[in-house]
């Protein structure tokens, strides 16, 4: 079944905020035997970063972009209901993601494949303390910390947090993968900020992370000198 004939009808039937319009396309898919990843593939995530395009756009109200967001959210969580489990393999990964409706989706969609591939997985939205996010991850020494989307004035201390996360030796051998939002639109912007890894699919983050190479962050010598931090540019027009 080809869900890309789809995904206009179920993206008209959100901006129109027709909750049991969207609910019937995404229910015959799966009545059809469509697998829930494909549609979180090829229906939600597409439909997610749609909606927050033509909100930067102007081209819908926030009114608007909040109850497409809604209900794609609610949909998202009962699709989660059909995603086939795998054996837990003892790993551990930490999400969290910008505060944006679209970014709580964006980081939930992370949250949920992650599980659904074995993970035991730690979702904590957004706007969590920084200090709280940092003991948490002392506490649990996570494999993986996945970061979805971030604004551009947020993204300095971001990148602060990374390098604070591994200058105490928080988690030494987690990697930080950053996917979603600001980190599509501007080029290089994961490596800047220091992580491991920037996928541009949210869907195929357990995949590749189970990919990865093991990398061993130590702790930062007191002693040694700051690293020189160049500021990262907050691209004009973007939020």
């Amino acid at each position: 079944m080809q869900l890309t004939t789809l995904l206009p009808r179920y993206v008209e039937a959100l901006l129109a905020g027709n909750r049991r319009q969207a609910k019937d396309i995404v229910r015959r898919s799966i009545s059809m035997g469509v697998k829930a990843e494909q549609i979180y593939r090829e229906v939600l995530v597409p439909a997610m970063t749609h909606i927050r395009q033509m909100h930067r756009e102007d081209r819908i109200t926030s009114l608007v972009e909040h109850l497409a967001s809604r209900i794609n959210r609610l949909i998202t969580d009962q699709v989660q209901a059909q995603l086939i489990p795998t054996e837990p393999h003892g790993r551990k990964a930490v999400v969290v993601c910008g505060d944006s409706e679209s970014d709580e989706l964006g980081g939930q969609v992370s949250a949920d494949v992650l599980e659904a591939k074995g993970w035991q997985t730690y979702f904590l939205g957004g706007g969590v303390p920084e200090d709280e996010i940092i003991e948490l991850i002392g506490q649990l020494r996570p494999e993986l910390f996945v970061v979805y989307g971030s604004t551009p004035s947020g993204v300095p201390q971001l990148r602060e947090m990374i390098e604070r996360i591994r200058d105490i030796g928080a988690s030494p051998t987690m990697n930080v993968l950053v996917t979603g939002s600001i980190f599509d639109r501007v080029e290089g912007l994961w490596e800047e900020i220091q992580a491991d890894l920037y996928v541009t699919d949210p869907v195929a983050i357990a995949d590749t992370a189970m990919e990865m190479p093991q990398t061993v962050h130590l702790p930062r010598d007191p002693a040694a000198p700051k690293r020189r931090r160049r500021l990262v540019p907050s691209p004009v027009g973007v939020n």
